[in-house]
This record gives C-alpha cells, sequence and structure tokens, in this order.
C-alpha cells in the first residue's frame, strides 16, 4: 500500500514538472515572439548591406546611411580586361546607380524567410548576414563610358614601312585594336544581371586591326649600287629644283620586272616645288635624272630610256648624262631602267656637302655576285662612247657596250 502512494506521488510531481516547462517554454516562446515582432519594421540584429552593419536600423535609416555613403559606394571599383591589360573603374562609370527601394525589399524579403531558429541566432549574435545592395543600371551611360574606354584602349594600326636612320630596313607593322561597343556592352549587362562586386572581371571584346606589310621588302638588305654627282651650293633655285626632285624619287620601291620613269616619279617638271631658274621651270631635275640612270648602271639593270644632252654636262664623263623633259601636251623626255633583279629595289636620294646622292638598296644577292664600273672614251671633238665592264670573284667577265653619245653643241 504504501508503495502505490510513493508511485502516485512520484507521478504527480513528474506532472507538475513537466507543466512548468511547457508554460516555461510557452513563455519563452511569447517572450521570444514579443521580443522580435519589432523586427517586422527594423532590420534584425547582425543583417548588413555590403558590409554596412545595419542591426536594429529602420528602413527610412538604411536609406539614410546608405545615402550618405554612395559617393563611397559608386566609388568601388570592377576590373576591365582589355587587349591584354586591364582596366580598373568604378560602379559610376559603369553607370550603375543605388535602387534604396530594391535594396529595402531586399532586406524585408529575407528577413519574412527566416526560420524562428535563425532569427533566434541572429539576436544571440549566432548568426550574421550579409546583404549586397540592389543596383540599377543605365545602359546609356554604360554605352558612353565604353565609347571613351574606346578611345582610351584604342591601338593604332602601324603599317611596315622603311627606317632609312643607318641604311635602309623594312621594319614590320603592327596590328591595330579597337573595342566592339556593341559586343563590349552585352558583356557588361550579363555581368551587372550576375550581380556586381569588387572582385568582378569583365573581359571586353575588340577587334584586330591588320596593318599593311610586305614581306617581300623584308628581303632589302644591302646597297647594291649608288652615285653621286656635285652641284654650286651658291645656285639657290637651281639646289631647290634639285632638292625637289630628290625628294620625289625618295622611297620609291621598284617591283622585280617593273620599269621605273623618271618622268612619272618625279614629273612633270612645272609641278609644285619647282621654281624658276636660268631659262625654265625645274632647270637641274637633269642632274638627278643623271645621277639615277648611273645607279642603275653600276647595279647592271636594264636601261629602257635615255636620251643625252646637247652638250656635255659638267657634272659627269662625257656619255653618262641623261636628259629629262615635259611638255604641256602631256609627252616627256623620260630616263627609264627595269628591275631585272628577283628582288625589289628601294630607291635612296638626298644631298649633303653639296652633292647629290641615289642609291639602290636591295637583296645582297640580287647581283649574284657581280659587280661593276662604267667607262667613258672620247671619240672625235664631241663624241663618246660609254662602256659597262662586269666583275665576278675579282675577274672582269664582261664588257658592255652602252651607247655612243654626240653632243652637237659646245
Amino acid at each position: 500500500m504504501k508503495d502505490k502512494i510513493n508511485n502516485k506521488t512520484k507521478l504527480i510531481i513528474l506532472i507538475v514538472l513537466l507543466a512548468v516547462l511547457i508554460f516555461f517554454y510557452i513563455g519563452l516562446i511569447i517572450f521570444n515572439y514579443s521580443s522580435l515582432k519589432k523586427y517586422d519594421t527594423v532590420v534584425y540584429p547582425n543583417i548588413s548591406l555590403d558590409g554596412f552593419d545595419m542591426s536594429g536600423y529602420s528602413f527610412d535609416r538604411v536609406k539614410n546611411k546608405i545615402s550618405f555613403y554612395e559617393d563611397y559606394i559608386l566609388d568601388k571599383k570592377v576590373t576591365f580586361k582589355v587587349n591584354g591589360k586591364e582596366y580598373k573603374y568604378s560602379y559610376k562609370d559603369l553607370g550603375l546607380t543605388i535602387d534604396m527601394d530594391s535594396t529595402i525589399n531586399e532586406i524585408i524579403k529575407c528577413q519574412s524567410k527566416l526560420s524562428y531558429p535563425d532569427k533566434l541566432k541572429l539576436s544571440n549574435g549566432n548568426k550574421s548576414i550579409d546583404l549586397g545592395i540592389v543596383y540599377s543600371y543605365d545602359e546609356i551611360k554604360s554605352r558612353s563610358f565604353l565609347n571613351t574606354l574606346q578611345g582610351t584602349t584604342k591601338v593604332d594600326v602601324v603599317n611596315g614601312y622603311f627606317d632609312t636612320s643607318n641604311g635602309v630596313k623594312y621594319v614590320d607593322g603592327v596590328d591595330g585594336y579597337l573595342l566592339n561597343v556593341d559586343k563590349s556592352l552585352k558583356k557588361v549587362k550579363k555581368a551587372y544581371q550576375e550581380g556586381i562586386s569588387e572582385d568582378t572581371i569583365i573581359e571586353l571584346v575588340g577587334d584586330n586591326v591588320k596593318h599593311y606589310g610586305n614581306d617581300s621588302y623584308k628581303t632589302i638588305d644591302t646597297m647594291t649600287s649608288s652615285f653621286s654627282t656635285p652641284f654650286m651650293p651658291n645656285t639657290y633655285l637651281r639646289n631647290i629644283n634639285l632638292n625637289n626632285a630628290l625628294s620625289l624619287i625618295n622611297g620609291t620601291v621598284v617591283e622585280p620586272g617593273e620599269v621605273f620613269s623618271y618622268c612619272n616619279k618625279a614629273g612633270p617638271f612645272n609641278r609644285s616645288g619647282y621654281v624658276f631658274y636660268y631659262e625654265f621651270v625645274g632647270n637641274g631635275v637633269c642632274q638627278i635624272a643623271t645621277t639615277t640612270y648611273n645607279t642603275a648602271l653600276l647595279g647592271g639593270l636594264e636601261i629602257v630610256k635615255r636620251y643625252p644632252h646637247d652638250k656635255k654636262s659638267l657634272y659627269v664623263d662625257g656619255g653618262l648624262d641623261a636628259t629629262v623633259a615635259s611638255y604641256s601636251s602631256g609627252w616627256c623626255v623620260d630616263m627609264q631602267w627595269k628591275n631585272t633583279y628577283k628582288y625589289p629595289i628601294y630607291i635612296k636620294a638626298y644631298s649633303s656637302g653639296a652633292r647629290a646622292y641615289v642609291e639602290f638598296w636591295s637583296n645582297s644577292n640580287a647581283k649574284e655576285g657581280k659587280t661593276y664600273t662604267t667607262e667613258s672614251v672620247k671619240i672625235g671633238a664631241r663624241g663618246y662612247t660609254t662602256y659597262l665592264h662586269t666583275f665576278k670573284d675579282g675577274k672582269e667577265i664582261a664588257k658592255d657596250k652602252i651607247a655612243t653619245t654626240w653632243y652637237p653643241k659646245e
């Protein structure tokens, strides 16, 4: 009997304890619920926006705080990769602004989805959440930014060119680069949609712009022939004509099999740059034609056209001059030669120290190991026969007649 009473007492005690626990738990829930209820209109503890602690802030205060730090936030940088280089620009440059309403809605949405245990963890400091600020995107501003970036990242095309500062050398060109704004804009929009951060790297799209070049010009590596003639430094106007003719033929490239026409390059001889001297405009151009003619002879090239003066020139041996003239009808007395090499020829023409120089530059194998000299032999009172001597391996292998020239005037 006594045992039954003890068991009944134990049961009653157990029921009482259980009831106390239930009421305590219910009370705890009611207490927590009431304490958490205030977060319907304020931010839960330990919730931040992009690193800014918003614990206990009303949503209006959240807006005020974000507005206060707006310049700082929009000054954060995004990395852009353009043509292998990296550039950093701000959110603001990119065309981003802070969307306050959407940012607050993200907080509300986050808090509404929190489970009761998570709410408790946040309140007790056992959990934290960092939400991202929501940005709006202005495509017009973004396009304007990319147009500016296009100018910054543009690489101009450098076409192949001849460097004549020390001899003659062909320098390969460099391709250009231009940012493709339309394609890059799609990349920026995609990055925005996926979420911008300071770790974001946007690889933009550009187009290579091919340079113009000629690989055959790379074969030009040596001076194959040259000739110079003296002029009087005090004949100012004539020297203007000399230098103008030199500048007009300088830099000419004559391809294999091509015929060089002095009239086509330096004429007509009343064109801009030539001046009147002594008897006519352009007086003096024949000296440069003569200098070019002798350079062609010493290069072993084929002479297509050559006409002598009425009287022997003072700046070259008899029979080695070449006269040129142009007329209003379009007819021209020309000096022409043909490039019989397998390689292109570059003409370098200039004056220095009261001498006019014409140099032909081509490949070191162009003359096939041959060298050339000219000879002028006087015949009679006003006649000359000219010869071209050809040498190879130090021995003369040919002597060819160039022309017989008669000068009717003294």
